[in-house]
């Protein structure tokens, strides 16, 4: 199975709104590795590395979001380089969103 890396920016109400906890959960359910972090513009920004088919799995539950959250744009690039993101999809900064 090929795997690729990719980042995803999120814009939107994705803040404040269990967006990234969301995603996380999602990402676990399908053994995708990564990290996930707020921006400081509102955006959130994720790095994803998994199978190519569970990745679009991840970017559709990119678009459907969390209940509160509400998706204004997502902005998809791959990846040149993989990184080791040691098995696990993690939350970056604080926790309280």
């Amino acid at each position: 199975m090929l795997k690729k890396c990719v980042k995803i920016k999120v814009l939107g109400k994705v803040q404040g709104v269990g967006y990234r906890t969301f995603i996380q959960k999602s990402a676990a359910k399908l053994s995708i590795e990564g990290t996930i972090r707020n921006e400081s513009d509102g955006s959130v920004f994720m790095l994803a590395y998994g199978p190519s088919d569970k990745l679009d799995d991840l970017i559709d539950f990119v678009y459907k979001g969390s209940a509160k959250s509400k998706i204004e744009d997502v902005i998809v690039e791959p990846m040149i380089k993989e990184k080791d993101f040691r098995g696990v999809f993690r939350l970056i900064g604080e926790s309280n969103a």
